[in-house]
């Protein structure tokens, strides 16, 4: 499914982006351009990233050590 309609960017490729490395919702912006534009996509690409890894550290910017 399409979650960023501006850029075309659907959660198979974000979902792809967090596997291949990226440990936050940050990253995962700067690496895909996702919710750079009208910001309507940004919780279901944070409900994503919170998907990919459930349990994040403290400072929320590295994934935890289980994934």
């Amino acid at each position: 499914m399409y979650v960023c309609i501006c850029h075309g960017i659907s959660d198979r490729h974000l979902k792809q982006v967090l596997q291949e490395g990226a440990a936050s919702f940050e990253e995962l912006q700067a690496k895909t351009g996702v919710s750079t534009c009208c910001g309507a996509c940004e919780s279901t690409a944070r409900a994503i990233v919170e998907e990919a890894c459930p349990r994040r550290c403290e400072t929320r910017e590295r994934a935890c050590a289980t994934s």
